[in-house]
């Protein structure tokens, strides 16, 4: 199973997140982990890229970046964006 982690870059924005986004984003990322990150929320024909970005939030207002890195079962956020609460 991956685990999910954050950047040194992404550690800053997620500490800036209100806790209501903290906890949308790491509800999300621990869903995202369960099954193969690449494989998560992906549309049928869409090429697997090691690079994801998908929208998270109760109302999608959250855009989160993740590398995905299969030799450690990894998926690295690198890149966290939050419109509001």
């Amino acid at each position: 199973m991956y685990h999910w982690e954050l950047d040194e870059p992404a550690e800053a924005e997620f500490a800036g997140l209100s806790h209501a986004a903290r906890q949308a984003l790491a509800d999300f990322m621990d869903a995202a982990v369960i099954v193969d990150p690449a494989d998560y929320q992906r549309q049928p024909g869409e090429q697997e890229r090691p690079l994801r970005t998908l929208p998270f939030g109760p109302r999608s207002q959250g855009l989160v970046t993740f590398l995905i890195y299969s030799p450690d079962d990894l998926a690295l956020v690198v890149k966290i964006q939050w419109i509001s609460d």
